[in-house]
This record gives structure tokens, sequence and C-alpha cells, in this order.
């Protein structure tokens, strides 16, 4: 009897682990795309000495003006730019790990499209962070008041806001091909910045500079941050411009990852 039972019981011990969860192999991935970003010193560089060497000479130039609110928001629109290299560098790096085979790696060990577009998102939002914080910090030392929780509060509203810009990043990796996805996602950082206003007033443009300006998204995450630093009503149209972009962008990413994912397995 004892002896019929000990293959059923031999089975049992040597059954095969459970395969990690669609979560786990979403966090695994961030992760590992979030430490080989973080350890790219050219790009740590240009994202956080960048916009705070701006930040110091810009605030040394207009600072004062306004009572002092314009050196506030030289911070934001700075930390705003610092941002959006972030985010858009680091959404077209998705090119790297189609070029190297290591999307085809993932697809192959069970990540889904869904889940490698996940991760990929978080990732980025995670390496948005130092570049924030850099500016908040240097604008904080050199004269910019705030109150503890109007700062936190600046810094999470540009993090959340540059969402569509992480999305124009991974378009741009999954669309253009080698070089040209990061030729693409700087000349794209440079757009936003300029007609969003984030080097200089937008007022300062013609007319129709100005219109444009006021349809991206970089424009409403100036604004939406100045009104998390120094109050006032809320920009409702810039969440609307913001909510658009970010829904339009994430269809497009999708379709784009489908693509991708169809071109790697054959």
């Amino acid at each position: 009897m004892s002896t019929s039972t000990l293959p059923t019981s031999t089975t049992t011990v040597t059954s095969a682990l459970p395969a990690p969860s669609a979560a786990s192999r979403i966090l695994r991935y961030a992760v590992h795309t979030t430490r080989m970003t973080v350890t790219n010193v050219p790009f740590m560089v240009f994202t956080i000495a960048l916009p705070v060497g701006m930040y110091l000479l810009f605030s040394m130039m207009f600072g004062d003006l306004d009572d002092g609110r314009a050196r506030g928001m030289v911070m934001v629109n700075m930390a705003a730019y610092g941002g959006l290299g972030a985010a858009v560098t680091a959404g077209t790096q998705i090119q790297e790990d189609q070029r190297n085979g290591f999307l085809r790696q993932l697809i192959v060990a069970g990540l889904s499209p869904r889940s490698f577009l996940a991760g990929s998102v978080m990732a980025a939002s995670a390496v948005i962070v130092p570049a924030l914080l850099a500016v908040g910090l240097v604008g904080l030392a050199t004269g910019v008041e705030a109150t503890p929780v109007a700062f936190v509060a600046t810094l999470a509203v540009l993090w959340l806001g540059l969402l569509p810009t992480i999305l124009v990043g991974l378009v741009l990796g999954m669309v253009l091909k080698g070089g040209a996805a990061m030729a693409g996602g700087v000349v794209t950082m440079m757009a936003m910045a300029i007609f969003g206003g984030l080097w200089m007033p937008l007022e300062m443009f013609p007319m129709w500079m100005q219109n444009l300006g006021h349809a991206i998204p970089t424009y409403w995450i100036s604004g939406l941050g100045g009104w998390a630093l120094y109050g006032g009503d809320l920009p409702v149209t810039g969440l609307l411009v913001i909510g658009a972009w970010s829904v339009a962008l994430g269809v497009l990413c999708s379709v784009s990852m489908s693509r991708a994912v169809g071109l790697t397995r054959r």
C-alpha cells in the first residue's frame, strides 16, 4: 500500500514551480530598464545638468521679476524641460530593445505587448524623478519661496502631466529605426519645449505659435505646475489637452506595439 503511493508523492514534490505573474514580469522589466537608463552617464548629465544650468541662467536674468514669482516659474519650466527630456529619451530606448533582440526574448518568455508597454511607461516615469528633484531643490536653494506642501504638489503635478511625453517617446521608438529614433526624440523634445513656452514666455511669439502652443501638452504642464506652486484657477483646459493627448498616444502606442511584436515574431 505504501509503495503504491510513492510515485504520486514523488510527482507532487517534483512538480514545476508556478510561472511568474504578469505583474511580476512588468515590475522586473521596469526595474531592469530603469537601472540601465540611470547608469547611462550621458543621459543623466543631459537630463539633470542641462536643465539645472538653464534654471540658474534664466533665474539670474529674470528671477526678480513679479516680486520673485518669476523665479518660481523658471523653476517649474526648467523642471518640466528636464522631465520632458528624460521622458522622451527614455521612451525611445524601446528601439534599442528591438534592435538588440531583447524585445524578442521578452515576448518568447511570455511578456505580453500590454505588459511590455506598461513596464516601459513605469521605467520612463521613474527616470523623470531625478530631473524634477534636481531642478526643484536647486530652486529652493536659490530663493524660490514655496511651502513644503506646495513644493511637493508642484513636482507631483509635473510628474503626472508628463505622461503624454513618455508616450511620444515610445511611439517614436517603435516607429523610427536605429539612430532616427534618438534624432527624432531630440527634435520633438526641442519643438515641444519651444512651442510649449518652457524656454521663454509663449506671449513673445507670433500668434500662430501661441495658438499651436495652446494645443500641445507642455504649455499646460507648465501652467499646471504654476497653479500647484502659486494657486489660482485650475486650468481645466490643460487637463483636457493632456488627457486627450494621453488617450490618443496610448492608442497609437498599442497599435505600434502590436505591429512591432508581429514583426519580431516573424
